[in-house]
């Protein structure tokens, strides 16, 4: 199987699922001896636009690592140390078009949770998640 990804590619915002999502890559790539790639990707609303207008590009910058960095965290704690190489990458963009090329850059499995922050929580499967899966070239597991 491992001859179909070279890395194990973990989206994170955070939330409950996708630490449980970063908990299973963790032995995923435990077991496969496979590097992992963190992605958090800041795309924010439109009111968090409007309060950034004014703020100084670096501002803005340090505003979406910082953001990064606590789901990095989140991760990392429910994940534990799986003994493999793990990059962290903060992106901005549309969640599920940046998760989407960074995966097919990468030849990355992608191990995502079925549900994160978004908006739309009623929903069976987030809406990042189910754009993931249905667009997906590489291979993607939803963790529930």
């Amino acid at each position: 199987m491992k001859e179909h990804f070279k890395r194990i590619l973990i989206p994170v915002d955070g939330s409950v699922g996708s630490g449980r999502a970063a908990a299973y890559a963790g032995e995923l790539a435990q077991a496969f001896s496979c590097p992992i790639t963190l992605l958090y990707v800041y795309h924010p609303d439109p009111n968090r636009v409007m309060g950034m207008v004014g703020l100084p590009r670096e501002r803005i910058h340090e505003i979406s690592k910082e953001a990064g960095s606590k789901a990095f965290a989140s991760a990392r704690e429910v994940m534990g140390d799986p003994g493999v190489e793990i990059e962290e990458k903060v992106i901005w963009g549309e969640p599920r078009e940046e998760i989407l090329a960074l995966a097919d850059q990468t030849e990355a499995m992608i191990v995502m949770g079925r549900r994160g922050l978004g908006q739309m929580k009623q929903l069976m499967v987030g809406s990042v998640s189910a754009g993931v899966v249905h667009a997906s070239k590489r291979p993607v597991t939803i963790v529930n």
